[in-house]
């Protein structure tokens, strides 16, 4: 019995394999894989802002675009590794705000926004002094050439 069982079992892995060979000659060969580490020699930063407010987006001096308001963030292309970008997000009615984007991979930049009612608020803000006024047309001063001294 153990022969009868070998012998069906060679013919089975025969029959089965003779199918695989014909099914696989009638396909196409899978498509060229790209290689693990390729990367594309750019990188795309989408900046938004929360709340979503039309802003203007800034790299130093040079304008880079314009946020247009919900779900119409700010997208552009640099090349990969090419360093940090310190940039400031300016919108009407909000105070300046000035981060940074980076160029390893695909960036995403939510900046939040403060009005400028809200400046109390941060961490850090600071009352603006009161104005003291001119001095008296009197009052002598320490930085005269006399150094202060009434005569």
């Amino acid at each position: 019995m153990s022969t009868r069982k070998a012998v069906a079992t060679a013919i089975f892995a025969l029959i089965a394999g003779a199918g695989l060979a014909v099914r696989g000659a009638n396909q196409s060969p899978p498509p060229a894989a790209p290689e693990a580490g390729a990367l594309s020699d750019k990188v795309k930063v989408v900046v938004q802002t929360v709340p979503p407010e039309k802003a203007t987006v800034f790299w130093g001096k040079k304008p880079l675009g314009l946020i247009r308001g919900k779900n119409k963030p700010l997208i552009f292309e640099r090349p990969r590794d090419s360093g940090p970008m310190d940039v400031v997000v300016r919108a009407q009615g909000y105070l300046p705000v000035h981060t940074r984007a980076y160029t390893f991979s695909d960036f995403k930049l939510y900046v939040k926004l403060t009005s400028v009612e809200e400046k109390k608020n941060l961490f850090g803000y600071k009352e603006a002094l009161p104005d003291a006024g001119a001095p008296e047309a009197g009052a002598a001063t320490a930085g005269s050439p006399d150094g202060g001294v009434p005569r």
